[in-house]
């Protein structure tokens, strides 16, 4: 085998791509040095050929050197009973003893004789033989997570983790066949309430969830809750967040903290004139001034949580307990992040990076002695990031129940995102099953033209199982807490994402694979778990097959009216997807206003968006195509006259009929759940996200002129709900 031949079998062994096709339909081969980049941010050494040969020796001999792999994901009532164990030929008449430990505490055991197996394959390894026998179990335990045990008769073992999952995930009754719902789609950030210090809460979020309750809405759906970065306050974007599994302390309600009724020395804070008039210069933004938001809420916050230690941790009542409590179950991975923010919180202040990779050699691994010494010298401190956590999961908790309690058949729709920041909290906790070096982005599409390099850490998909994928079981479980539904966003990375090399133009990247099969199964498993419906946002480059695999295991499809078309023509009703999310745009779509203005193609072309500048003009005559399309769709259903004008800028009434005959147009298809966007009722004329950007446009910070008590009162979502109400949530 020549080197370069070693190579590419590394890579496929792998999983990266040898090439992808892009959408101008060319076909991109992937070369050498990306996929050298690649390896070794998996870990692999590459630096030369014989490291190369090495390497690949290691990988593919590695499933063949232990007895067990890591972990196995059978599928119930699938048929299958049995785990793969390897062993040396040697071992042939041995008998061995498993051990079946089921999650909730019940054991099975058994012996069996090895060549008693039934034989699987076998081949030759350092000069021995070496058998894969199929280990048949009595049953399948239940679904859930369990461990396997097998133990020889000279003592020794292996171990590994054995996931039951179901066939599919779980589909709530609201939107169980032959039932349709509605709900609202919203940004917390964006949401204005009276009590707000200059962003959206989770107070505001409560307030949402039971009013569009009251109106019809089974479920508000909402931006993702990801920790963001506590210290750096200009960290905003959602989708970059520090860590997926913990929550963005920048939505809490100061004044809906217990603590800030009790405590005098708050009060005397917020009655102060100057916290009063910065609180007004705050809240008056039409963006949201993070930074600003911060400065406010921090001194506050500190004060709150010294009155918590002092009132409730020290005389251990009620609350004292439910935080000890809310410690416990969050365990020894809660308390590391607790403790990464803390200490970024010191090494910031003493003028150091804000990049852990950069930090003292000693405080770069979570496990080091140096960093669990600093969090018993700082423990209160550390302690304060933990209750922020439990005020910040409580008033989110109190926002699914609000919503439920007013009779949301779902409740709260979450949004999971695709990767995490390089420089946060779980890059830190989890580097060893990271492709640190590399970040996840898109190849061009429509959307986004030179291609997407998000900037973010992906698993490596070699340690992920490994690590029997407690990673991404432990992301999507903190996803589910106080849900009703889950959006995965890019749900393709359970089949392969696509990494963009560390420097290098975003078109310059190639896909890397990852275990479907298991991934699938372990979504379907916590769907189950959590009793929480998963929506798979399955825009853009799609895998041959993916889509029908999302369909066999009742995951929801993501389907945005501007792009399902067919024929030249938008889809009718009976089009659509029935197991589907149905929405008019998204938060990287403009609303249905500023779609039918161009103004994100006059955007995106001011701001040098497009590779070339017929492209512009192209999307402009696409446009025009698609309003003059619309329109005679959404008369064909009666819903819009057929001479409602296509062309300029449209007048406040117009935006207001345009958007009720686009959302009756979606109550009418045959998907069983569609959403519709605040920004949309209000007709206003916004893009809360523009892909391609980072400070060139408002992204995440845009708030509503209005009120949120004047959304729910204001005449055109009440009218809308009443339409709703007559083709959504019965049964058909």
């Amino acid at each position: 085998m020549t080197a370069s031949e070693a190579l590419d079998r590394l890579a496929t062994l792998a999983g990266i791509e040898d090439g992808w096709w892009d959408f101008f339909g060319a076909w991109r081969p992937v070369p050498a040095e990306t996929k050298r980049v690649f390896l070794a941010a998996m870990g692999f050494a590459v630096a030369g050929d014989d490291d190369i040969a090495a390497s690949l020796a290691e990988l593919d001999a590695r499933p063949w050197r232990r007895w067990l792999e890591p972990v196995a994901v059978l599928e119930q009532g699938a048929g299958r009973d049995w785990v793969e164990l390897t062993l040396p030929a040697a071992r042939d008449k041995d008998l061995v003893t498993w051990r079946l430990q089921e999650e909730l505490g019940p054991v099975h055991s058994g012996q069996v004789q090895v060549d008693g197996l039934d034989w699987a394959e076998e081949r030759w390894l350092d000069g021995a033989l070496v058998k894969r026998w199929r280990l048949h179990l009595p049953a399948l335990p239940p679904l859930g997570y369990h461990r396997l045990t097998v133990v020889a008769a000279d003592g020794a073992e292996a171990s590994m983790v054995l996931a039951v999952a179901p066939a599919r995930a779980y589909v709530p009754p609201a939107v169980a066949a032959g039932h349709r719902a509605w709900g609202v789609a919203t940004q917390i950030y964006a949401l204005r309430t009276p009590g707000d210090w200059g962003v959206g809460t989770y107070k505001a979020l409560e307030t949402l969830a039971a009013g569009a309750a009251k109106l019809g809405a089974a479920t508000v759906g909402i931006n993702p809750l990801h920790a963001l970065f506590a210290n750096l306050p200009d960290r905003f974007s959602p989708y970059a967040p520090s860590s997926r599994r913990f929550l963005n302390v920048a939505y809490i309600d100061v004044e809906a903290i217990p603590e800030f009724a009790e405590s005098r020395e708050a009060g005397r804070m917020f009655a102060s004139p100057g916290f009063q008039a910065n609180l007004a210069r705050v809240r008056g933004y039409p963006l949201v001034d993070y930074p600003e938001v911060a400065r406010l809420s921090r001194p506050m916050l500190d004060i709150l949580y010294r009155h918590f230690r002092t009132a409730h941790l020290a005389e251990e009542d009620e609350r004292g307990r439910a935080f000890r409590a809310f410690q416990a179950q969050g365990g020894d991975f809660a308390r590391l992040f607790c403790t990464f923010e803390a200490l970024q919180e010191n090494v910031v202040a003493a003028g150091g990076s804000t990049y852990w990779h950069q930090w003292p050699e000693k405080l770069r691994h979570p496990h080091s002695a140096a960093v669990t010494a600093f969090a018993e010298a700082n423990r209160e401190r550390v302690e304060f990031f933990w209750w922020l956590q439990f005020v910040a999961d409580e008033q989110l908790g109190a926002a699914q129940r609000a919503g439920i309690e007013a009779g949301a058949g779902i409740g709260l729709y979450r949004d999971l995102g695709v990767g995490i920041a390089g420089d946060g909290a779980e890059a830190w906790l989890e580097q060893d099953n990271l492709a640190l070096g590399v970040s996840v982005g898109a190849p061009p599409d429509p959307l986004a033209l030179k291609g997407q390099d998000w900037g973010l850490m992906p698993f490596n998909p070699i340690a992920l199982k490994e690590a029997a994928y407690a990673p991404f079981i432990g992301v999507m479980a903190a996803n589910m807490r106080h849900a009703g539904a889950l959006r995965l966003d890019h749900a393709m990375a359970l089949t392969r994402l696509y990494w963009v090399p560390p420097g290098a133009s975003a078109d310059q990247g190639a896909y890397v694979r990852y275990p479907t099969d298991d991934l699938f199964r372990l979504v379907a498993l916590e769907s189950v778990r959590n009793r929480c419906l998963i929506i798979g946002e399955d825009l853009g480059t799609v895998p041959e097959g993916f889509r029908e695999r999302m369909d066999s295991m009742d995951l929801f499809a993501y389907r945005v009216m501007v792009f399902e078309q067919t024929d030249g023509r938008f889809k009718w009703p009976t089009e659509f997807d029935e197991k589907a999310l149905t929405t008019f745009a998204t938060h990287d779509l403009p609303s249905v206003r500023g779609w039918w203005n161009g103004a994100d193609v006059a955007l995106r072309r001011r701001l040098d968006l497009y590779p070339r500048e017929d492209m512009a003009e192209g999307e402009a005559l696409a446009r025009q195509a698609d309003r003059e399309k619309l329109v005679h769709t959404l008369s064909e259903e009666g819903l819009l006259p057929e001479d409602f004008p296509t062309k300029g800028v449209m007048t406040d009434a117009q935006a207001d009929i345009l958007a009720e005959a686009a959302h009756l147009y979606l109550a009418r298809v045959r998907s069983r759940l569609m959403m519709v966007q605040i920004e949309d009722v209000l007709a206003l004329d916004t893009q809360m996200n523009l892909p391609g950007t980072t400070d060139q446009h408002p992204n995440w910070r845009l708030r509503f002129p209005v009120e949120l008590e004047v959304v729910l009162a204001d005449p055109r979502l009440k009218a809308l709900a009443r339409r709703l109400a007559d083709g959504r949530g019965t049964k058909r």
